[in-house]
């Protein structure tokens, strides 16, 4: 049975994401929940584990974040359907049935049971990882202060669902509504979830959208292969961005102290060929402008100045040698000059010293990489953990030194 897609890998994903810095500035400062940490450097430990352990996968997770690092909660895709993460983020959809059929996973027609097999299964793979982690923790005596979460974001969550007729959720505008509006609703109740049930402090959440171009280009084939689906406007995609953004870190998540320390928005070309779709600068362009209202901060809040930075873009390690470096550096320089968080994404070679070498060479203060987080391979080990913890160390020794 399909449940692609895949977890998104450095190939898949749109590196060179430029910003429009006027467009952010005009955004303003997204706010924060809790008084903002000292600021540095960090990893994004964690990402999809071979095998059925959930327990070695939490344990090997939790002791390679340490204090200092983000520790992702562990997706484990060889349990089968469910635990893969188009099947994980169908599952949290709120009053809406879910099944697999051979060719994905689908909305159940009206009247079917919402608590079937495939749903429950799915349900109870992402339950297992949460107590597991909690148990984990508990039995090691390590305090989960901060915990971040892979969900499959609502545009590519459109472009991998079917409908009960056969076709994709992309082809009803009306579906479309539904999907993005339950996601918006489940991703909060996730949220949730790990700070009640995992005893997080802060979290994070990482918007995988891998197929964020092919959506709007309209590149995705139809049931049939003959054709491919129409494309989502661009306005509706901003849209859905936005009341997700609003809903996780808007206003009101901020006031009840819901909202996630920090929200990457992770868009992709996968499906699309390099002649078709938006560009790079149109899909951050597109992000920037998604971007949730500012809010003051409170004046006895403990924080200076504006609220606090929360929703960033994930990019590929830049390299300013090859032809789209230029490129790629210009979204660098222009979210970490508007103070956003940045997710560094890994690449062989692109390690920290290549990395720091490369900020100095472009013009880029130093300083301002504080705002970044290293995030490792796609598919992880113990070893690949601790070498992401590590890069992310050694690049804040390394900012910490340029800064002065």
């Amino acid at each position: 049975m399909t449940t692609d897609p895949a977890p998104t890998t450095a190939r898949d994903s749109v590196s060179p994401l430029a910003v429009d810095p006027a467009e952010a500035a005009r955004h303003g400062p997204a706010p924060a929940a809790e008084p903002a940490e000292p600021g540095r450097v960090r990893a994004l430990v964690g990402g999809t584990w071979r095998g059925l352990n959930a327990a070695e996968a939490a344990l090997a997770t939790l002791g390679e974040a340490g204090d200092a690092h983000w520790p992702l909660l562990p997706e484990l895709p060889d349990r089968g359907p469910g635990a893969e993460p188009v099947g994980r983020t169908a599952a949290l959809l709120p009053d809406l049935a879910v099944d697999l059929q051979p060719h994905g996973w689908r909305i159940s027609p009206p009247g079917a049971r919402s608590n079937g097999m495939d749903h429950r299964r799915a349900t109870a793979h992402l339950s297992e990882d949460l107590h597991r982690l909690a148990d984990t923790a508990g039995a090691e005596g390590i305090g989960i202060d901060r915990l971040a979460v892979r969900v499959v974001g609502p545009l590519s969550l459109l472009g991998s669902l079917w409908l009960p007729g056969g076709e994709r959720e992309a082809v009803d505008a009306g579906a479309r509504r539904d999907v993005a509006a339950a996601w918006n609703e489940g991703v909060a109740g996730l949220l949730s979830r790990l700070r009640t049930e995992a005893g997080a402090r802060r979290t994070a959440l990482w918007i995988d959208e891998p197929l964020a171009a092919a959506v709007l280009a309209g590149a995705l084939p139809t049931a049939s292969g003959y054709r491919t689906v129409r494309s989502v406007p661009r306005d509706e995609a901003r849209t859905h961005w936005r009341a997700a953004l609003a809903v996780l870190a808007g206003e009101e998540a901020q006031a009840s102290g819901a909202a996630p320390a920090q929200v990457w928005i992770d868009a992709g070309r996968r499906g699309c060929s390099a002649e078709e779709g938006p560009g790079p600068a149109e899909l951050a362009l597109l992000a920037s402008e998604a971007l949730p209202t500012p809010v003051a901060p409170a004046a006895d809040d403990g924080r200076s100045g504006s609220a606090a930075q929360t929703v960033g873009v994930a990019v590929d390690a830049p390299d300013p040698d090859v032809p789209a470096g230029p490129a790629a550096w210009d979204v660098v320089g222009g979210w970490s000059e508007a103070g956003r968080p940045l997710a560094i994404r890994h690449v062989a070679g692109r390690g920290p010293a290549a990395l720091m070498r490369d900020v100095e060479r472009v013009g880029l203060d130093p300083a301002l990489t504080v705002g970044w987080t290293l995030m490792g391979p796609a598919v992880v080990g113990k070893e690949a953990l601790r070498r992401t913890a590590q890069a992310a160390d050694e690049l804040e020794d390394r900012r910490t030194d340029l800064a002065g």
